[in-house]
């Protein structure tokens, strides 16, 4: 996973954290950094929408029948929002949160320092995924120069294009993904239909950028949310590994990974709030 610190020291503290947690809180992409990995420079727009949280990404996303009078959320990963990691068949509902959430304009300036209030939802289990919901409308957001994303009906398809915006570093990777992999498997977690990020192609994803948007380059939509990848190390330890549905289990070289952002449309009773009940709905529910 790619969340990450940014003190001074954060080199020396993701390395002292590789011996306990493995692939987690590495910069994802490290091996690949001097073998095609591509910083995209910053021009107007490219940030708009996206979030910096305490170590990861974000990005502001508007239900599609959301109200400007509505509080406005914000998507990022399951494992930004605790430590120590949730559990791998964990569920956050409806918490009261506290936290200072960074929006920026499409420079990547801070537009806003905004609060999150509510945890909607969390989960690293299925897929790596978190709603936070914060104290300011989408008309304060607006007023601010703050535009939000909006996501996609149905995930990428293999070659489609994508980018990927880090709000914590104000950066972007873009690259072709590689169609989905069946599950994708790190210690004790398991997602499902993850979106493959070639690093090699550009997508060279480091600490922060957990939480980040891949954004479609053909419809500007929000595909998946960017979690993992490969490290190297032990096979499904210490970076990701994948399952195809016959079980067969591969570590890719140089190989990130996103989750599917879909799921959550799937899952909102009209259009607005998050409703796990609903007939259809693929995100996991609280157990007991």
């Amino acid at each position: 996973m790619v969340a990450t610190s940014r003190r001074a020291a954060v080199g020396a503290l993701l390395a002292a954290a590789v011996a306990v947690l493995g692939a987690l809180l590495v910069p994802l992409g490290a091996s690949a950094t001097g073998s095609g990995a591509a910083t995209v420079a910053v021009d107007g727009g490219r940030f708009a929408g996206t979030a910096r949280l305490p170590g990861c990404s974000g990005a502001v996303v508007r239900w599609p029948a959301s109200l400007d009078s509505d509080r406005a959320v914000v998507l990022t990963n399951g494992h930004c929002v605790r430590r120590p990691f949730l559990g791998a068949r964990e569920v956050l509902v409806d918490e009261k949160r506290w936290t200072r959430v960074e929006l920026l304009d499409g420079l990547g300036d801070v537009a806003l320092a905004a609060r999150a209030v509510r945890l909607e939802y969390a989960t690293m289990f299925r897929t790596d995924a978190a709603v936070l919901r914060l104290r300011q409308t989408y008309a304060d957001l607006a007023g601010a120069g703050v535009a939000p994303l909006s996501l996609a009906a149905e995930g990428p398809s293999r070659g489609d294009r994508v980018r990927i915006p880090s709000g914590y570093w104000a950066e972007q990777r873009g690259c072709a993904t590689t169609g989905t992999a069946h599950r994708v498997h790190e210690r004790k977690w398991d997602w499902w239909d993850s979106i493959r990020l070639p690093a090699r192609d550009g997508c060279a994803i480091r600490g922060g950028y957990s939480g980040s948007p891949i954004v479609s380059r053909e419809t500007g939509l929000v595909v998946g949310v960017a979690n993992t990848g490969y490290v190297g190390g032990r096979r499904c330890i210490d970076s990701a590994c994948e399952e195809n549905r016959r079980g067969r289990v591969v570590m890719r070289r140089d190989m990130n990974y996103g989750q599917q952002t879909s799921w959550l449309l799937g899952c909102l009773d009209a259009g607005r709030v998050l409703d796990l009940d609903l007939p259809g709905c693929r995100l996991p529910e609280r157990r007991g």
